[in-house]
């Protein structure tokens, strides 16, 4: 894979490294949020579920998103729309431009510009970002390996990466042609086992082994071989 998936991390003029106290990426105590001013950014089903589920109990809910369309649910977005026109729940359309920082490490609000390209400042007390998840290489990204556009770099006959010793199949690797595809990963697969028996082994012969007419496979899979008496 990618590495790990992790949430869209909000990211903002003034916005210290560490994220602020008041800033979630999910939700595991819905009570916290009663009462209170909510900010959500996101347009998709998670943003459009929470602000359905926390219009009950919060004082007032802004979605901020960056344009009219939503990716969410169309029955979701109605329903949205509906708290809307009740007043319950405030949308806006625009992009994140600047954390206006308060005391103990919290946000106060977010300046936004629109699309008309006015700014505005939104103001809550817990900000709450459902921008998606995206993948982080994490500590491989340190190895010292060769890395293009967050992927890995191997050669098309044993899929080593640029040090020695080190191969990649699947989705993290890269090379021409490429075609993210189980089976493609299963071919990259048998390719790089043959290249690590040779890293280990360079005088080693190798051998094929086929599960139609190899004795050793069949006695692996538990099943008969072809012509041989029981």
């Amino acid at each position: 894979g990618l590495g790990a998936f992790q949430a869209r991390a909000l990211r903002a003029k003034d916005l210290p490294e560490q994220q602020p106290d008041n800033v979630h990426y999910k939700i595991t105590q819905r009570n916290r949020f009663a009462g209170k001013n909510l900010v959500i950014l996101g347009g998709g089903d998670s943003a459009l579920d929470w602000t359905l589920d926390l219009a009950e109990i919060a004082q007032s809910i802004t979605l901020v998103h960056r344009r009219h369309e939503y990716r969410a649910q169309p029955a979701s977005v109605a329903k949205m729309q509906a708290l809307a026109e009740a007043g319950k729940v405030r949308p806006v359309q625009g992009a994140v431009t600047q954390a206006v920082m308060g005391g103990k490490h919290c946000i106060d609000a977010l300046n936004i510009i629109d699309l008309e390209r006015e700014t505005h400042t939104i103001t809550g007390d817990e900000f709450l970002v459902f921008w998606g998840l995206a993948p982080s290489l994490g500590p491989i990204a340190d190895w010292s390996l060769e890395i293009e556009k967050k992927q890995i770099p191997v050669d098309t006959e044993k899929f080593q990466t640029s040090i020695p010793g080190v191969f990649a199949i699947g989705d993290i690797n890269t090379y021409p042609g490429k075609k993210k595809l189980i089976l493609s990963g299963f071919h990259e697969a048998a390719l790089a086992a043959f290249g690590v028996q040779k890293h280990l082994n360079p005088e080693a012969r190798q051998f094929l082994q086929y599960t139609t007419t190899s004795p050793v496979m069949h006695q692996r899979l538990g099943v008969e071989t072809p012509g041989k008496k029981p």
